[in-house]
Parts: C-alpha cells; structure tokens; sequence
C-alpha cells in the first residue's frame, strides 16, 4: 500500500487480495525432481500456512482471527455480523486470497510479516498485495480490488535476491551464489533456494530420489515418462459470469466459497480417480508386481494440474481424468433446469503431455507440456469446435502431446513447423491436439458430434490397428514420412500388395499413432468414450 493509502485506511475496514508470484516459474526451475517435490509442498498453501503462523507467533486470538474458510461450520458472514472479529479469510480461489480486516493498520501488520513469511520460506518468491476500503457492495469491492491488483502487479518490480559476485561460485540454473553444503543424496554445494526446497522435500518424502526410477517401466531401454499439465476452460469468465449480479457479502461470499470448493474437490477428486484408475488397471499391465507407484503429484491447485507418471499410462491416465471432471459442475443454479446448469456450468479442461527421456531436462519437458496444453486450448476455443459452433459456446476438452526430442520443442508451433511439415506442404503429418469425447456431454450438448473427426479414440483406435501388422513394417511407414508422401504412397502400395490391412479410415492420425505405438499401454477393445 502506498504511504497516502496507508494513512487513508488505517481505521477503516479493508478487503485486501493476496497473490504470490511466479510459482510455476519457482517450481520447475531445476531438473531435480526432489527440488520440485520440495517446491510444490512450500507453495501448495503458503498464503493460508503464512497467515496461520503469523497468527499463532503473535498470539492472536484464532477465535477473532478467522481462516478456516473450507469449514462447513464457517459461514463466511461472521466479521459482518460480529464487530470483535478482527479478520476473516473469505476464500482462496484462482491461486488468490481475499482477506477482510476490521481496520487497515491491521491489514498493513499483516502484509508486512506475509511478504517476509514468503520470502523466508522460499528465498525467491514475491507477494502482491492489493487493499482497497470495504464498502456495503461486495461487487463494487471485488471489481475495485482486481483493478487494484493489476495495477499493482504492473507497478510491481520483479525483485530478486542478490546474485552471485564475480569472485562467488554460482547456481548453474538460478545464478545464486552457493551457500549450502548437502550431504545426501550426494555431497554438493546448493544455493539457498535449493536448500530449502530439499529439506522441504526431506520432510514430505525421504525417498523423493527415486521417484522417477520407480515410475518407469525398466532403466535404460525403457525409462520414459510424462510430464502432464491440466488446466481449466474459461474459469475466469464463467466465475465473472455468477458473480456479476452478487451485490451484497453475504450472498457474495456464500456463492465464492461454493464455486471455489468445488474447483478444489472437482480436479483433487478427479486426479483421485485417475490414480486409482492407474494403480489398478493399467499398472498391471504396464509394471506387474511393482510397489511404487507410476505417477507423481507435482500441483494440485485449483483448476491447475500438473502430475508425472510412467509414459505408458499418461494417454489414459489424461482421459479418465478429464472424464470425470467433464461431469461435476463450477456452480448449480436452483431457479435454473438440469439442462441449463449442464449448459452454463459443466467443468472443462485441456491438457498437454510432455513424453521424455529420465535423463531429459525436466523443467524444459514441463514448458513443452505448458505449450501442449496452450495449443489444446487454442483447438477448443476455436469457434468449428464449440458448442453449437457459436463464437461463445461452450469449450470442449482437448488434450495435445509431444514427445521430447530436443529442448526447442517448448517453442511448439515453430518446432512442429520445422518437424513436422514435408515436401514444403502447409499441413503437418500430424493431426493433433485431440478432443476427448464424455458420454455426460450426448445429452444436452453437441460437442461429440461436432469434434468427432478429432476424437483420441480415433488415434487410439489407429494405434490397435498397426499393432496387427508387424512391427518392424509399422516403424518403416513411421520413418518413411520423413522421406515424404511419395515415399509413405509407395511403402503403403508395398503394403497392400503383402496384403497387409491398413486402417485407412483412420488415415488422417496414422503419423500420430505410430509415433505414439510404443507409449501406450491400452490393449484390443479397451478403449471406451
């Protein structure tokens, strides 16, 4: 707040928001995977953990001090209906927390301690805040405080710590200066960031070193994996959407806290399904007998979903996932039908898959899922791809993949141009991203049929269909298109003449399918919309 604001507000009652930046950026800025699960644990809930602690050291009273807003017994209305409330947590949604205050001179205590809570618990990472006066109008409050936060966030420097002096051994990835000395699982220097980020990981999970060993399916020849990032359809404008006729706290912050839980319950409850889908199916035919599991939670936040898993099972792992939100919903209206709830509220998401070597740069293989997921998202909003093919209608699920041959590959458009375009044609040999089709969505939408051409069974059905024929033929048509259509025309006229079948209904995602044989683990007839 500045100095004018400060003295303005000190004993008036405030909203403030709060937003720590730079998380994505702070977790996959390493190839350690122990450093990463170290992150993702320090920023899962820091703001709430921060403010929690704050509270407890100083020995404020919880009672006055209100913070469990997941709490059914919490209405959310108690600071406007009891004066001695000094400060209620309203909801943390979107990666944000909306705080109100009894006065601004509390506010201005409480960013202080946060922003050194952050900086002392990550060593990096930057707290946005924004304060505005609360008036009677929470949809006044709400619009002035985003405003207020871009504001904030386009004034606000990126402030970093100090790096290394010349005369200073460095961090080869951050530029810190070395300052650590770890003992396990190896002797090495660290700076302070990666210090804190492993003795977080020491704390959630001693054995985080060999993750990525227990996830694949064998060392050496076969040691793919996945990097998948999820991330949900217009969440921003549909929440909006809700909001914008809430003019007073009670119904405002009643409805916020609903919408925001179930996000939250929405995607942790699907990512539930996923592993157990996983560990019960598919790790039995990928990895019979083992005791470790074939994925790995990195960010469970909101909408925003990022996981690791064996190569072999990210495909179906993404689809289960992405079924399953398809049939929980953002908010239920009760003055509106069944259809119309469908309609306005029904989750969506795209997802990007990053396939890559264990010894593959890992924070490059997220950036590559990142832009996977972005071109997944790009299909959908298309407007041949919506509901009804309106310019607004709703937005399918999507889902994009890349295998990692080359760190270039997060410049995904320019890399496919150059990968995957031959003999000078404007198309790709490929024919990515795919829609992911959900029987919930035949009822009351036209999404299915209207994506049908570019559905994943599709290539998961191409997939089945060459390995009929065998292998060492499927990987010569696979590597003749680099040759280009005339040579893939010509092997395919070999082909036919040793009355090999071909799906040649299927022909647009052949390329697609026979890069993507050897990564996926579904069998005959098992694939089901």
């Amino acid at each position: 707040m500045e100095t004018h604001k400060r003295d303005e507000l000190k004993n008036k009652e405030v909203l403030a928001m709060y937003d720590v930046r730079g998380i994505q950026n702070y977790i996959f800025r390493t190839n350690y995977i122990r450093e990463i699960v170290g992150a993702s644990a320090i920023v899962e809930n820091i703001i709430i953990d921060g403010i929690r602690e704050i509270i407890r050291k100083e020995g404020w009273d919880e009672k006055l001090y209100l913070t469990d807003w997941e709490s059914d017994e919490s209405k959310g209305t108690e600071f406007l209906e009891k004066k001695d409330i000094k400060m209620q947590v309203m909801f943390v949604g979107g990666g944000n927390a909306y705080v109100l205050f009894r006065t601004g001179e509390l506010c201005q205590q409480m960013n202080r301690k946060l922003a050194k809570y952050v900086l002392t618990h990550t060593y990096s990472l930057n707290l946005a805040v924004a304060v505005v006066e609360k008036t009677e109008s929470y949809k006044e409050d709400y619009q002035r405080i985003n405003e207020e936060m871009r504001h904030v966030k386009a004034r606000m420097p990126e402030v970093r710590p100090v790096g290394a002096m010349p005369f200073m051994a460095a961090d080869s990835i951050t530029g810190y200066p070395l300052t650590k000395l770890e003992e396990k699982p190896e002797r090495k220097f660290v700076c302070t960031e990666s210090h804190l980020k492993r003795k977080k990981c020491e704390a959630v999970d001693k054995n985080a070193e060999k993750i990525l060993d227990n996830m694949v399916t064998e060392k050496g020849d076969n040691s793919s994996l996945a990097v998948v990032h999820i991330d949900g359809n217009n969440m921003g404008k549909r929440i909006k959407a809700i909001m914008e006729n809430k003019e007073d706290y009670e119904s405002a912050v009643t409805a916020m806290r609903k919408i925001s839980q179930n996000i939250k319950n929405g995607f942790s409850e699907a990512y539930e399904v996923m592993a157990q889908y996983v560990d019960e199916v598919l790790a039995q035919t990928i990895k019979p007998g083992s005791k470790g599991k074939l994925y790995r939670k990195i960010i469970l936040a909101g909408d925003d979903i990022t996981f690791i898993c064996n190569a072999r099972a990210a495909i179906d792992a993404v689809t289960t996932f992405i079924r399953y939100v398809a049939n929980q919903k953002l908010y239920e209206d009760p003055t509106l039908s069944e259809e119309e709830n469908c309609r306005k509220y029904s989750f969506s998401c795209c997802a990007g898959i990053a396939f890559f070597n264990s010894h593959f740069p890992f924070s490059d293989a997220y950036l590559v899922a990142e832009a996977c997921c972005e071109s997944a998202k790009a299909k959908a909003k298309s407007e041949k791809s919506r509901d009804g093919g309106l310019k607004d209608g709703n937005i399918g699920n999507f889902m994009d993949y890349q295998i990692c041959t080359h760190i270039k590959a997060a410049d995904l458009e320019s890399y496919r141009e150059k990968q995957y375009v031959v003999e000078g044609n404007t198309d790709a040999i490929i024919y990515r991203p795919y829609y992911v089709n959900c029987k919930s969505l035949d009822k009351y939408s036209d999404l299915n049929e209207r994506n049908k051409q570019c559905e994943i069974g599709k290539m998961i059905r191409a997939i089945q269909a060459f390995r009929r024929i065998p292998r060492g033929q499927a990987k010569t048509l696979r590597n003749s298109y680099a040759l280009g259509y005339a040579e893939v025309e010509k092997y395919v006229t070999f082909l036919h003449s040793r009355s090999v079948n071909l799906p040649e209904d299927l022909r647009d995602c052949w390329y697609d399918a026979l890069e993507l044989m050897d990564l996926y683990t579904g069998k005959e007839g098992e694939y089901e919309a």
